[in-house]
């Protein structure tokens, strides 16, 4: 009985470390990623207080709120000590978004971001206003697709770099 005892304390003891241990370590996904790199482009029409700041003068108020969409922007950034000389390029939308066709598109934006070199943190959100009369989802994205975001940064000696195009990212909200 006691060998019976023994044996099953001794089983259960290794079966609980090795649960334990397998919960500690990370996971070959988790290792891929960092830097941890996380953009998400949301797409909503414009709510009420929204289309009532919306002022274009050549059109006056014959404006009609499905002709705009609220572009949110948001990149989150973590990375380890294994990576130094962070650097985040940033598409201006303003004065580019025009670039599909001959229309001005960029109405009014705002934009904040927060850096923190110990924590390896970096945080970006943008909030647009985009004139979207004309194009469908598929030009919304196209139009996107033409701001990158790039990522450049070392890895010890060697310098790699990631781009991100918006529209890839594009989350259509209804």
């Amino acid at each position: 009985m006691k060998k019976k005892l023994l044996s099953f304390i001794l089983i259960s003891t290794v079966i609980f470390s090795s649960i334990i241990m397998t919960g500690c370590n990370k996971s070959d996904k988790e290792e891929n990623k960092d830097p941890n790199i996380n953009v998400e482009v949301d797409i909503a029409k414009p709510n009420i207080e929204e289309f009532k700041s919306i002022e274009i003068p050549q059109l006056g108020r014959n404006i009609n709120r499905d002709e705009f969409k609220v572009i949110n922007i948001s990149v989150y950034t973590s990375y380890s000590d294994k990576y130094s000389n962070m650097k985040m390029t940033i598409p201006k939308f303003e004065g580019k978004c025009g670039t599909v066709d001959s229309i001005q598109r960029y109405i009014s934006g705002d934009v904040s971001s927060s850096e923190n070199d110990i924590d390896r943190v970096f945080k970006y959100d943008e909030d647009f206003i985009l004139y979207t009369k004309g194009l469908d989802n598929k030009g919304i994205k196209k139009l996107l697709n033409e701001h990158k975001l790039v990522f450049e940064y070392n890895k010890g000696d060697e310098k790699e770099k990631q781009v991100i195009s918006l529209g890839n990212e594009a989350n259509f909200i209804k």
